[in-house]
């Protein structure tokens, strides 16, 4: 299904249109249906009349980068800070304080909430198999090209890692895989969560005591980090390489890794990671002497 056709039929729903609805006075209604099947091209000013009628720009139907405002954009950025410091106490408080708004939410919206109430679920009150179910649910009703589509992927991975799901981790990883082969990683969303699915992916291969395999991937993902740029999960890749090489490194090999995610922890005050690198860094100096 065409990008067109798939942001009609979601536009369409979002808005709780019929068909009938929606194309009232611009077109017939087995225009509408094949156009969202993909298979009719609407001329320009209908595609025009329509974007008026869904309250979208134009663009928005051929650009996958292009989203609508969201209505919990503050809870999304609070939230991301929040996941990152695995703060689920006061996660939960913001996103109670959200299901008791009245402000209409999109599809969007409302399964980026749903995905936060799974990882609550799924780290601090220990429901894991509603959790996944719940995600797993969701997938069926989500526009595979929509940003949490592929946040839900990612999470549904590592709650198969944690419940030793192993072939339904495997697929979810190939799956994952080939949805990032296909988007922009020049868009920074797009290569973080491409670089934090290959540094999950690293961990879960430590975790099946594949150390080869793992060093592998993070020195694959660095590379990505080098090619775009950025340091983001660089440190965290730099560590896995000096933990996943206890046995396929010299002790030299695997300082020079552990001092330079120090020297990157540095620069943005990560102390919590300092401590921890620097407890490996002792441990060398205790085998040492």
């Amino acid at each position: 299904m065409s990008i067109l056709a798939e942001k009609f039929k979601l536009r369409r729903k979002e808005l709780n249109l019929s068909q009938k609805e929606l194309c009232d006075g611009i077109c017939g209604q087995s225009q509408l249906s094949k156009i969202e099947r993909g298979t009719f091209m609407p001329s320009a000013e209908m595609l025009f009349q329509f974007a008026r009628r869904l309250d979208v720009p134009l663009d928005y139907f051929f650009n996958e980068h292009i989203e609508l405002k969201s209505n919990i954009t503050n809870f999304k950025q609070l939230a991301t800070k929040l996941l990152e410091d695995r703060n689920y106490n006061d996660l939960e408080y913001l996103y109670q304080l959200e299901q008791e708004k009245t402000k209409k939410l999109s599809s969007e919206d409302r399964t980026y909430l749903n995905w936060v109430k799974a990882i609550i679920d799924f780290y601090k009150y220990d429901n894991k198999n509603s959790a996944i179910a719940n995600l797993e649910s969701s997938l069926q009703v989500l526009s595979p090209n929509s940003m949490v589509h592929l946040k839900i992927l990612n999470t549904l991975s590592n709650f198969y890692s944690l419940v030793n799901r192993d072939d339904d981790y495997e697929k979810n990883y190939l799956i994952l895989r080939q949805a990032y082969d296909n988007k922009d990683l020049g868009h920074q969303e797009y290569l973080f969560g491409y670089i934090r699915v290959r540094y999950n992916h690293a961990h879960y291969l430590i975790s099946k005591k594949r150390n080869f395999d793992a060093i592998q991937e993070a020195l694959e993902t660095i590379d990505i980090c080098k090619k775009w740029q950025t340091t983001y999960q660089l440190a965290p890749l730099l560590i896995i390489v000096g933990n996943a090489g206890e046995k396929l490194l010299s002790i030299e090999e695997r300082k020079n890794y552990y001092l330079e995610a120090k020297e990157i922890c540095k620069l943005f005050d990560n102390e919590l990671m300092l401590m921890k690198i620097n407890e490996y860094l002792q441990n060398f100096d205790k085998d040492i002497h």
